[in-house]
């Protein structure tokens, strides 16, 4: 049978394996020129290439026998090369420690033979020989040739199946494929010595040297590969179906002559055999993968349930219990965050037998960190840069990370070990462990929100005395407004009785310095004391109408915003003991604003007594040399668009650090440092005015050290009931 295989195929052969091989060695190198793997690999499949295109060039030439002859031994010098260069990378895919010697030395042989290439010592007596016009025969050197080339099959897969033994999970996996894809190639690459011994043979197989170097690039490019059994599966029964579907017609059609029905079967089984291919496709990979679908049905379950959980350490160890027993891993562990002591916790670990000493927390600037936020999908760790690797022995013992994030924000990560069977980790695995992760991450904000509000009900209930306080305002200003009337009415008697005698008794007062002065100083003391009581009487004034909230005002309207401002900026002052504020204000066309006047009026106050404060904790953090420079600002401005009223206010402050944004709204959340900056709910209860009340936005951008601008959307029509 193989001898009626034309000469065209053996030729066309070598063509695709150079145009195949090619592509793939640019492709590999493409991918990550900087990779010793990578870039050994793009040498071996470059010479490989140049074999298979001498290959086409020899076999196409049947009618100059001393330009064969030339593109033959040319072929064998490419072939002389292939299997130290084939070496050469699986030493340098699998890492062994005495790889550099062996692989000089190998090289060395092949330079030695190489150059004999075109030599009788070689090769000699150029004839015909099966379908082939030109073939040599094998000279002395030829036979060293052969020796190394079946020298470094053997020492290769010495190296794979030690590899094999020692690794596990993905890297097993990666060394399967490799190990596979070069039994491949090297089966195709023997058939071609059969011929130089005459021995009636030819070179068949050789297409197949494009499928080996395919499923290598895959192995070294891919790192999530699919499972070698579901592949040899597919392959069989694609191989199975497709021998029926193809088989049938032809024998019916040897054995009847009939090409109607022949090509009638052709058509049915053309249709079927798809069909049939995809369901005992699924019926095999079900059976294959039984163990491995089971647990992940069992994770989504525990993943639902988790966040029925309102303890964190039980909630810690219900992942890493549930994680190591249903996927049998060696270990698991979890890290989360620690916002109190600025680092990620180790919380729970199972399986630490298994790896010893191990890291009990992360610093949020750990480089680890970094790369984590960087990379928000699960990934394997075994791709991670190697100083990320090797920072602990928790992080080298690891195959996967699942990071447990909400957006951008990082709750925590889970470490798993090896699975137990040592199978990889699937892409089914990793969408599991996606939705785990969110499931997770909810439950873990959950739990930390019910053990941050047993701390906030301490401060829930100064608020409420605070509140109580403030509901005696009222009757406690009248009380103190009745003291000031008679403070004030004695100062004016006081003012009055003092000037009447001086006028009355001139002479007396200018004879007598020292009765002089006295007078004088009563009468400082009585402009003191009306001075006093009227600066008093405004600040109970203004806290009265800043606390006083009348029934018209509990309802949307229009008033002026300056009116807001203006008390706003008094209470301020009052409240710091400032005699200004560097505020500047721009009102864009008109001073009237429609909305809650209380409500926005409290939106005011807050984010102007943020601003402030900002402002004072950036001079408290600036050197003597910025505060020369340094010029407090706070710019307050109100625009209009067709539909929407913008404030904005923005301060050049001390400005918030990118880790404290996502909670700059949460209740009981305050970096000031002032004792006067209360309890922390202030931009809280502005968040709720604004889009509860006030159906509107509110967002802000902010730069360390730089200044924070806040900016609130208001509808200019009453928000809808």
């Amino acid at each position: 049978m193989l001898e009626h295989i034309p000469l065209n195929y053996y030729a066309l052969s070598g063509l695709l394996n150079f145009i195949t091989l090619f592509v793939l060695s640019i492709f590999v190198l493409s991918k990550n020129p900087k990779s010793p793997v990578n870039r050994i690999f793009a040498v071996f499949t470059l010479v490989a290439s140049g074999w298979g295109l001498f290959h086409f060039l020899w076999l196409s030439t049947v009618k100059n026998s001393s330009l064969a002859e030339f593109y033959l031994r040319t072929v064998m010098l490419f072939v002389i090369f292939m299997p130290a260069t084939s070496t050469h990378f699986i030493s340098v895919f699998l890492k062994p420690n005495f790889n550099k010697r062996i692989n000089l030395v190998n090289y060395l042989i092949s330079l030695i033979i190489g150059c004999t290439a075109y030599t009788q010592l070689f090769a000699k007596d150029l004839g015909p020989f099966l379908i082939f016009p030109y073939w040599l025969k094998p000279g002395p050197v030829f036979h060293f040739h052969l020796i190394h080339f079946l020298g470094n099959i053997i020492y290769s897969y010495i190296l794979m199946i030690g590899a094999l033994k020692r690794h596990s999970g993905v890297f097993r996996n990666q060394i399967l494929y490799i190990f596979i894809g070069t039994a491949i190639g090297y089966t195709a690459g023997v058939f071609n010595y059969f011929p130089w011994y005459r021995l009636p043979i030819p070179p068949f197989l050789n297409p197949l040297v494009s499928i080996y170097v395919a499923f290598v690039s895959y192995a070294i490019i891919k790192y999530r590969l699919m499972n070698i059994k579901i592949i040899f599966t597919r392959a069989g029964i694609f191989l199975a179906v497709y021998t029926i579907v193809l088989g049938i017609p032809f024998i019916v059609l040897k054995r009847t002559g009939s090409g109607l029905l022949a090509t009638s079967l052709a058509v049915i089984f053309a249709t079927i055999g798809p069909l049939v291919y995809r369901f005992l496709q699924m019926k095999a990979e079900s059976a294959i993968l039984a163990q491995q679908r089971r647990y992940q049905r069992i994770l989504l379950r525990a993943a639902v349930g988790m966040v029925t959980e309102h303890d964190l350490a039980r909630l810690s160890k219900r992942i890493v219990f549930t994680l190591k027993n249903t996927i049998r891993l060696n270990f698991s562990a979890i890290f989360i965050r620690d916002k109190k002591n600025n680092l990620y916790q180790l919380k729970s670990i199972r399986g630490e037998s298994n790896i010893g000493e191990c890291v009990k927390s992360f610093a949020m600037d750990d480089p680890f960190i970094d790369y984590l936020k960087e990379n928000h999908g699960n990934f394997f760790f075994e791709n991670a840069p190697e100083q990320i690797k090797g920072s602990s022995n928790i992080l080298s013992k690891s195959k996967i990370v699942i990071p447990v994030l909400i957006g951008e924000e990082l709750f925590g990560f889970v470490f798993l070990g090896e699975k137990i069977n040592t199978h990889p980790y699937s892409n089914e695995d990793i969408n599991v462990f996606k939705i785990l992760s969110r499931q997770a991450a909810l439950a873990i904000e959950n739990c930390i929100f019910f053990e941050e509000s047993k701390d906030s009900q301490q401060r829930m209930f100064a608020a409420e005395k605070l509140a109580s306080i403030g509901g005696m305002a009222d009757g406690i200003a009248h009380q103190i407004k009745n003291r000031l009337n008679l403070f004030s009415l004695a100062g004016g008697e006081i003012k009055i009785v003092g000037r009447s005698f001086v006028a009355k008794h001139a002479k007396l007062i200018n004879s007598n310095p020292e009765l002089d002065k006295t007078f004088k100083y009563l009468d400082e003391i009585a402009v003191s004391i009306m001075d006093n009581v009227k600066r008093t009487d405004s600040i109970i004034k203004g806290i009265l109408d800043f606390a006083k909230v009348e029934k018209k005002e509990n309802l949307f309207g229009i008033f002026s915003f300056k009116e807001t401002i203006e008390l706003s900026s008094l209470l301020l002052m009052l409240k710091h003991e400032a005699a200004s504020l560097p505020l500047s204000v721009k009102i864009d066309s008109e001073d009237a604003i429609y909305g809650v006047k209380s409500q926005l009026t409290e939106v005011i106050y807050n984010l102007l007594d943020n601003a402030y404060e900002a402002i004072k904790e950036r001079k408290m953090q600036s050197s003597a040399k910025e505060l020369e420079s340094f010029v407090p600002a706070i710019e307050l401005s109100l625009t209009r668009t067709q539909d929407h009223q913008i404030i904005k206010i923005s301060d050049n402050g001390i400005g918030i650090k990118e880790e404290d944004k996502p909670k700059v709204f949460a209740p009981f959340f305050t970096t000031k440092t002032s004792y006067k900056s209360g309890s922390g709910i202030g931009a809280y209860v502005v968040k709720r005015i604004i889009e509860e009340n006030h159906k509107g936005k509110i967002w802000f951008t902010s730069e360390y050290m730089k200044g924070t601008s806040f900016i609130i959307e208001l509808p200019k029509k009453p928000a809808a009931e």
